[in-house]
């Protein structure tokens, strides 16, 4: 898989900008791939709009993520984003990542940004789930979105001096292979459950439900839901009516 990673904003330096995505190559290749079997080559791409609402980006991306100053941006904002995208990469699995929004869940933007990218490679159409026991019902069925780094949010290491996001393993949904671990740093977490700052969503029927850690606050919450249609869970959600718990 080919994942452009374009960097729009004025805030990060093209060092940093080029560190952070070869720290998340080493990461896709050396721990992710490893696990998920599922393995991408990162290109880096500095964009500068100069008022132009188009941005170039290479013929053979399968997936393109952004990294940008403020969701509030009228060009590259929540607003304007996916017209902006699709104008420029149509049918592309594509994401944002915000440094506003960044702020606002206690993220680091690397580490936003690696989280993006993973869930982009374990499911970039946003269509796989994994059947397991209700929260509520172990007796019931329900239907678990693979989102590989929900669960862990907030947990992050570091690879070369750049921050990244852990990540779930194949156990945590049941799966077998893998290394046989939850998530990548060996945290405490059960299958299926969620970290203190992560989530977590599942469906049931017509609907889309959400679980939260317990350290979540009400920002984090609304930072998440600022990002509407942009953001991975928000986007698959957006076609089911989603409630707490």
């Amino acid at each position: 898989m080919n994942v452009t990673v374009a960097n729009l904003s004025a805030q990060i330096s093209e060092k940093d900008f080029r560190g952070a995505v070869a720290a998340i190559q080493k990461q896709v290749r050396e721990h992710f791939q490893p696990e998920w079997g599922t393995g991408a080559r990162l290109k880096a791409v500095r964009i500068i709009l100069d008022g132009k609402k188009k941005a170039p980006v290479q013929k053979d991306a399968d997936v393109v993520i952004y990294l940008g100053d403020s969701s509030n941006d009228s060009t590259t904002g929540v607003e304007g984003a996916e017209g902006y995208h699709s104008a420029n990469n149509r049918d592309t699995p594509y994401g944002f990542v915000y440094l506003d929004i960044c702020a606002r869940s206690r993220d680091s933007w690397s580490g936003a940004l690696s989280h993006e990218v993973l869930e982009m490679l374990a499911d970039p159409d946003t269509v796989l789930a994994v059947a397991g026991a209700s929260p509520k019902n172990p007796k019931s069925t329900v239907y678990y979105e693979l989102e590989v780094c929900d669960p862990t949010q907030n947990d992050e290491y570091v690879i070369d001096g750049v921050t990244v996001s852990n990540f779930v393993g194949r156990k945590y949904f049941g799966l077998s292979g893998g290394s046989g671990k939850t998530n990548y740093l060996g945290l405490r977490l059960r299958a299926l459950g969620v970290r203190p700052n992560g989530y977590l969503q599942y469906e049931t029927g017509s609907r889309s439900h959400s679980v939260y850690g317990k350290r979540v606050t009400n920002d984090q919450k609304a930072a998440k839901k600022a990002m509407k249609g942009l953001r991975r869970n928000a986007r698959r959600a957006a076609r089911l009516p989603v409630r707490k718990g």
